[in-house]
């Protein structure tokens, strides 16, 4: 009896309307997601972290790109700190937007 009373409450109801949906056009890739107006706060708090980590990946090699491109005669330590505070400043981010 427990069983059914928990399959019909609320909590799946909003889970279940949530939806992510991805399309592929000529002009290129998109991604629509939508969530209850309840759990908003959790889908912002989500992106902000999921792009803390990809910006704290790609952001090192972006930078080495950028660097290599721009000024090759730069000496190795200076592309290196460039390159540690690609990876660091994201994390950086977000740790401060967590404490305000």
């Amino acid at each position: 009896m427990n069983e059914t009373h928990a399959l019909g409450t609320s909590e799946d109801q909003t889970t279940s309307a949530a939806h992510v949906t991805f399309r592929t056009t000529p002009d290129g890739p998109s991604i629509a997601v939508g969530v209850p107006a309840e759990q908003s706060g959790r889908l912002v708090g989500t992106i902000a972290v999921a792009t803390c980590v990809v910006g704290s990946i790609v952001g090192p090699y972006l930078m080495a790109r950028a660097v290599h491109m721009v000024a090759s005669g730069m000496p190795w330590q200076v592309q290196f700190g460039l390159i540690v505070v690609a990876a660091l400043l994201p994390l950086a981010y977000f740790l401060i937007g967590r404490r305000g």
